[in-house]
């Protein structure tokens, strides 16, 4: 997996994708009303057994992890060693045993070259699971605090410990393996699945995703938000009246995008490789979302 991808997904993941919650099953929201008391109460905005999203009285307050399970061991030590790499020229990076073996802490630094000060990130390791959780405070972030963050980030690591937990985050009924294996030839495959609408599978740069969401506006508005993205947007009657592939996008990355609408459920399925998909690539994808819309 490229260096500069892996950090793209994991802030994708961290920042892009929100599941609604009422809980972080792994994080109990008092451990953050005490250890970051200055900032309480906190709430969860999104949240699962492999991800969630804390927040603040302020909304450039926040607390979160997420997961990403490797195929092997020796994937998830590649893919720490990489994420090493990828941040070691624009960071300020320290070691984090509590992490793992290869676990570390990162601050990023801004244009003039200082640190920021009160931001850090965290990345992790225990067996076939990558963890990347991140801080954000207004002020500083202390040595105490750096640590508590740490120590929760790595609790969540349990899952690795877990076949049942591990199957249940890595198995998406909405996947048919033989489809995904013809978008993502090439590379260890890696998946998280934080909830049942949700899905995320990666391998050798390219990655799919799959959300199923509550939408009753209709398939005109969201043919109109695909084309806002520079896509050409063919419909798949053979989907439905509601349905859709957006590929060459102007704006973005190469991608290719297929909607399903059925009365009020709105499947999207998201295929983003290095470079813009082919018609064999829209293709399968298109069956991937057959295969997805009946589950």
């Amino acid at each position: 997996m490229k260096p500069t991808w892996f950090v793209g997904l994991f802030l994708w993941l961290a920042c892009t994708v929100s599941f609604a919650a009422s809980k972080c099953p792994p994080i109990e929201t008092s451990l953050l009303d005490r250890g970051f008391a200055d900032a309480a109460p906190w709430r969860v905005v999104s949240g699962g057994a492999v991800e969630c999203t804390f927040m603040a009285k302020s909304s450039s307050v926040s607390f979160g992890f997420n997961h990403i399970v490797a195929n092997t061991m020796e994937a998830a030590t590649a893919a720490s060693n990489d994420m090493r790499r990828a941040v070691a020229g624009t960071s300020l990076i320290e070691p984090m045993p509590s992490l793992g073996e290869n676990g570390f802490a990162y601050q990023p630094k801004l244009a003039d070259g200082k640190v920021d000060r009160k931001s850090m990130f965290f990345f992790g390791q225990r067996g076939t699971v990558n963890v990347s959780g991140y801080l954000n405070l207004k002020d500083a972030i202390t040595p105490a605090q750096r640590d508590l963050a740490a120590n929760l980030i790595a609790g969540t690591l349990r899952i690795a410990t877990s076949p049942k937990a591990l199957a249940k985050a890595t198995n998406c009924r909405y996947l048919d393996p033989d489809l995904v294996a013809r978008l993502l030839p090439a590379g260890d495959l890696s998946a998280i699945v934080p909830d049942a609408n949700n899905c995320v599978v990666s391998a050798g740069g390219s990655v799919i995703t799959v959300a199923v969401t509550k939408d009753a506006r209709g398939w005109p508005v969201s043919e109109r938000l695909l084309k806002n993205g520079g896509c050409t947007v063919d419909t798949l009657p053979g989907l439905g009246k509601g349905a859709g592939i957006a590929h060459h996008c102007s704006q973005g990355n190469p991608r290719a995008e297929v909607v399903v609408l059925t009365g009020s459920r709105k499947l999207a399925l998201l295929f983003v490789p290095a470079a813009e998909p082919s018609a064999d690539d829209r293709e399968a994808l298109v069956e991937l979302a057959r295969f997805a819309a009946k589950r």
